[in-house]
């Protein structure tokens, strides 16, 4: 049984083509995986920052409670209800 024989150039030229497409198939493949690594700590980032927003967000609920103000003008800048003698009332 002959087996067609294939002309050198022809040959040479499927093996090169053939590396050159194996080359570019491992570059792809390497840079999808970079950058899937590199989304993948963005969308960590996302969480990390989600949570320390909800953390702020229970913070401010925290400190602008009414009761909380109260004190804070209290003890801080020494403030108090005003009596009925320090009140004074204006009429236009």
């Amino acid at each position: 049984m002959n087996r067609p024989r294939i002309p050198l150039p022809v040959f040479v030229v499927g093996v090169l083509s053939l590396v050159i497409v194996s080359i570019f198939v491992v570059i792809q493949v390497y840079d999808f995986r970079k950058n899937f690594s590199y989304l993948q700590s963005l969308k960590q980032e996302e969480v990390d920052y989600e949570v320390k927003w909800g953390q702020l967000l229970l913070e401010q609920s925290a400190l602008t409670q009414p009761s909380r103000l109260e004190q804070a003008a209290i003890k801080d800048l020494y403030m108090h209800a005003p009596s009925q003698d320090e009140l004074i009332i204006v009429k236009p």
